[in-house]
């Protein structure tokens, strides 16, 4: 069986790139989440339950499969226990439990590729970091609060304020905090 396996970091981003040969696959796992950590990804580990002895595992690329390099061999090594393959499109290369020279060399350099991913990763949040911290300082950054109350509750919030509720009286109706009543009566 033909499997590909197919990952977004966010849901704001598409598969179209990966799936342009969708129809060359038996069956897809898809799934929209970070590639941080193998252990929260429910379709990944899905894929690695119904792999059986021969399947074809493909991926569009290393950074698809992990973003951390533990992960990454973790994943082959557990594919390739099973008998089965796994290729990474973009990098051309084929991992299966026929050891060659080449295969040999294809690890070694998998393990540098897994290296890249997981420095890229770290990069990305480096740079998300700066970003906030700058937009931070220019106060045009708020981390963004969960909204406990819907705009019709907090416009009921705000009448039972000029009503002449206290702070103490609202917070217990609507069970929330200060700081979050205090964020309502502003907007």
């Amino acid at each position: 069986m033909k499997i590909k396996y197919v990952r977004c970091s966010s849901i704001t981003q598409n598969y179209d790139r990966q799936l342009e040969d969708a129809d060359q696959y038996d069956l897809i796992y898809q799934e929209k989440i970070s590639g941080k950590s193998k252990n929260d990804r429910v379709e990944l580990q899905n894929m690695l339950k119904a792999i059986r002895a021969g399947d074809q595992c493909f991926t569009e690329d290393i950074s698809r499969l992990a973003r951390n390099t533990l992960d990454l061999l973790t994943i082959i090594k557990e594919i390739r226990d099973k008998g089965a393959s796994i290729t990474f499109i973009k990098e051309g290369w084929t991992f299966s439990n026929e050891e060659t020279f080449a295969s040999k060399t294809q690890e070694m350099m998998l393990t540098i590729m897994g290296a890249i991913a997981q420095a890229e990763r770290i990069t990305i949040k480096e740079r998300q970091m700066a970003g906030i911290r700058i937009a931070q300082r220019k106060h045009k950054y708020e981390k963004a609060h969960p909204t406990k109350l819907n705009s019709v509750l907090i416009q009921q919030v705000k009448d039972d304020r000029a009503a002449g509720m206290t702070e103490t009286e609202l917070m217990n109706k609507y069970h929330i905090s200060k700081p979050t009543l205090y964020r309502y009566l502003k907007k």
